[in-house]
């Protein structure tokens, strides 16, 4: 306690220093405690079911797909065949349009699920019950269960929700229940549907035979029985892989079933990018402690004198470098407390900063494991940046101090403080260099020409419910009227649908057989990306025809089949010669209809940015008729009035279809490299804060020489020396510091760079122009950190400074 209150005592007297060790220490405790954060949030946080370590997902594989659904007929199987898990149940994601009584219409994204579906997760209803085989299975009757968020939307209530009549896809549900906040699978489903016979597609009567094993929809999930490993149901998934190969038809690709943790499928690739951005921050965090040390070295430099008065009244060095510590320790803890205060704020800008698709949101908050983590963190910082002082101090002569004065540092104390300043240098080149590398790849990225012009496009995606526009024939008169109406305006350019959308992805694939080829095995077949879309889409969207025509009016469903290819694969099967009049078709059989090819565009990315140019087969909406599709308008008219306008046409044509999700085709970019923008700005802005830090570490070292050499400078000045004799000292000091130190930090950062090479974009993880950039960058900050301080040699009076001495 005395040490402690001397502590307190001996920092309030330099109010300076303390406002300065903790603004820095807060600074990078604060950065670590909002990272933290995401990581708890994310990663490590429990999953909200009940021993969820044993919950798993199964998926397949094919050579051409890394994970894709299953068939109801393979499902099917699973469940029954299986010898690993005590159930597995089905889930397909899916859109609704919910308008509760006497409401208006509401898009949310919900899941068909099968029986067990919540009952393998082990998730109870907050209010009411959830799907129960013995009740709903006999039933018949269509039953929902809502997440809390959905209930209070639709009924400001969670309570009175249950037993609510719900009119879901224009089909009507009763609510069965509502679940507890946090108890949603998939995270991004607020809604919940019982798949049966009567809600298509269903898993429940599945033919069995090949051909219904090709249609896959489904996802799974199921939970490992007792004392059976993951490896173990790894191999039972392998074993079941080879007996579903054999009821599948000979033409069918070869799948593997895959089974894994249902968090590593949550988190998915964002796990690595969030242990980066950990790392990335814990070296500020160092580089922090290291300022901070240095720091203390230059204090305890001015208390030599009362260090060594202690001494010589008794004091041993394990009692100095104890009081030492403990001064660093309260150091730590303020800092620690400041940093607390600064993450909890920094935790809501991340949160807003987020971009889309990343897991468990709602979950980053300043729990109780971040609060104790942040305090942990302010002790072993404290320590750290303390013990070196300490233990510099602590070797203090207190007759050789006493007879030398309080003035003058030792040599070990300035070599330990070199030393920190290296160390500053070299963390802070790291970061530059890995900034530099995911700056110089988003710049890249947003320079790829993505074969669209999303400039003053305005985009809504809708699904028509299958109730009302069950038949192809019915949802292509949709489109058509849809499309003729909004075309009509005179403030549209230009106007189409069009599935799926660019940057999207894609959910439709196939392979076919090009006339006048010879035709391949299975495996060896073309194979593209399709699409449906209207003739307009392609003007809407700004993409250019290359040759030929684009869709037109007589492409009807009962015409010819048509398509329109991309320039990639045109000049991946045709060798770069002009595609029109060429023949495709899609089943191998001898009497299949050929499709005629009319027209070729130019390549867009449809599935990102960074993957490079798709083949793709554009089909005429009426031939290839889907039941949820994108409107693409062209206008130069401001985005609410096109917004304002589509609700009215919707509204006019059906008044149960929502139109809530109207925006930019250029925020859908935007959201593309999202990912790679927050990455980048993030590790950017550590990157900012430790070249500061750096750059204050330089300046606060040459400071401290030139105040340690005052005598020697009056003493050169009254000699006749010249202001590039006095400069050519220090510039030295400090020049030597931060070129061994951006040496080191080279070689570390040629190592740690590679860490990086998944998240870049045509440049390499050690590209010799971003190293060279980044290093002329910090030395040219070091160099004017040295020059300043220096240049205050310059004005020392020699007689001032020999009569002070």
């Amino acid at each position: 306690m005395a040490d402690l209150r001397y502590a307190l005592r001996t920092l309030l007297k330099n109010p300076g220093f303390a406002f300065i060790a903790m603004l820095t220490l807060a600074l990078g405790i604060g950065a670590n405690t909002a990272i933290f954060s995401v990581v708890n949030g994310v990663l490590l946080r429990p999953l909200p079911f009940p021993d969820a370590d044993r919950l798993v997902q199964v998926w397949s594989t094919t050579a051409d797909e890394k994970r894709s659904n299953h068939a109801a007929a393979d499902f099917l199987d699973i469940q029954r065949e299986n010898q690993s898990l005590t159930a597995i149940a089905g889930y397909r994601v899916a859109p609704f349009t919910a308008i509760p009584h006497n409401g208006q219409p509401r898009a949310t994204e919900g899941s068909i699920v099968t029986l067990d579906f919540f009952d393998i997760l082990g998730v109870q209803a907050k209010y009411g019950r959830t799907f129960s085989r013995a009740i709903d299975r006999i039933a018949g009757e269509r039953y929902a269960v809502l997440s809390g968020d959905a209930a209070r939307r639709l009924y400001a209530n969670e309570e009175k929700a249950v037993g609510q009549v719900l009119k879901l896809n224009s089909q009507t549900y009763t609510i069965l229940g509502v679940l507890p906040d946090r108890a949603e699978w998939p995270g991004s489903s607020r809604i919940w549907t019982l798949a049966d016979k009567d809600v298509p597609p269903s898993p429940v009567e599945a033919s069995g035979d090949g051909a219904d094993r090709e249609v896959r929809y489904f996802e799974a999930i199921g939970r490992l029985k007792p004392y059976v490993s993951l490896e173990q149901a790894r191999q039972d998934m392998g074993r079941l892989s080879a007996i579903l190969q054999g009821r599948r038809t000979a033409a069918s690709a070869p799948r593997q079933l895959q089974i894994g943790p249902i968090r590593e499928q949550l988190v998915g690739d964002i796990r690595f990018a969030l242990l980066v951005l950990q790392g990335a921050v814990g070296l500020v965090l160092l580089i922090a402690c290291a300022n901070v040390s240095s720091l203390m070295l230059a204090r305890a430099t001015g208390r030599r004198r009362e260090l060594a008065v202690r001494a010589a009244l008794g004091a041993g060095q394990a009692r100095l470098v104890r009081q030492l510590l403990t001064e660093s320790l309260v150091l730590g803890a303020a800092g620690g407390v400041a940093g607390l205060l600064l993450g909890a704020w920094l935790i809501v800008v991340l949160v807003d900063l987020l971009p889309a698709g990343i897991p468990r949101v709602r979950e980053i908050t300043l729990d109780r494991v971040v609060a104790m983590s942040t305090l942990l963190t302010a002790l072993v910082t404290g320590v750290l940046f303390g013990v070196m002082p300490a233990l510099q101090a602590g070797r203090t002569d207190a007759s050789a101090a006493l007879k030398a004065g309080g003035e003058r540092g030792s040599s070990g104390r300035a070599r330990a403080r070199a030393v920190l300043v290296v160390a500053e240098v070299a963390l802070t080149l790291v970061l530059l260099a890995c900034a530099g590398l995911l700056l110089n790849s988003f710049l890249r990225l947003q320079n790829v020409d993505s074969g669209f012009d999303p400039e003053n496009v305005v985009v809504t995606g809708f699904m028509l419910p299958e109730a009302r526009y069950s038949t192809n024939v019915a949802r292509g008169a949709f489109y058509r009227r849809l499309i003729d109406g909004v075309a009509a305006r005179g403030e549209v350019q230009a106007a189409g649908v069009g599935f799926p959308g660019p940057l999207q992805g894609s959910s439709a694939a196939g392979s076919f057989d090009v006339e006048g080829r010879s035709t391949p095995g299975q495996s060896e077949r073309p194979y593209a990306n399709l699409g449906s879309v209207s003739g307009g889409y392609f003007k809407a969207m700004g993409i250019p025809l290359l040759s030929g025509r684009t869709f037109n009016d007589t492409d009807t469903r009962d015409a010819p089949g048509v398509v329109i290819v991309s320039r990639a694969l045109a000049n991946r099967y045709w060798s770069g010669q002009d595609p029109v009049g060429r023949r495709i078709r899609f089943d191998d059989a001898p009497d299949a209809p050929w499709i005629t090819v009319v027209g070729m565009v130019d390549d867009v990315h449809q599935l990102g940015l960074e993957k490079g140019a798709t083949p793709l087969l554009y089909f005429p909406y009426e031939q290839f008729t889907l039941p949820f599709t994108n409107l693409f308008v062209r206008s130069p008219a401001p985005e609410a009035t096109i917004a304002s306008m589509l609700r009215t046409q919707f509204s006019t044509l059906d008044g149960e279809l929502p139109v809530d999700n109207i925006k930019p085709l250029q925020q859908i970019v935007d959201n593309s490299v999202a990912q790679p923008r927050f990455r980048t700005m993030l590790i950017s802005a550590f990157a900012v804060v430790a070249l500061a830090l750096a750059a204050v570490g330089v300046f606060g070292l040459i400071s401290f020489s030139v105040t340690q050499r005052t005598r020697e400078i009056g003493i050169r000045i009254a000699m006749g020396a010249t202001p590039r004799q006095l400069l050519g000292p220090m510039m030295r000091e400090g020049l030597t510091l931060a070129v061994t130190g951006t040496g080191i930090g080279l070689i570390g950062a040629l190592l740690v760079s590679r860490l990086l090479a998944s998240f870049l974009f045509g440049v390499g993880a050690t590209d010799p122009l971003t190293f060279a950039a980044v290093a002329a960058m910090l030395l040219t900050v070091a160099l004017l950190a040295t020059y300043v301080p220096a240049r205050r040699a310059l004005r020392v009076d020699p007689i001032t400074a020999l009569r002070a001495e």
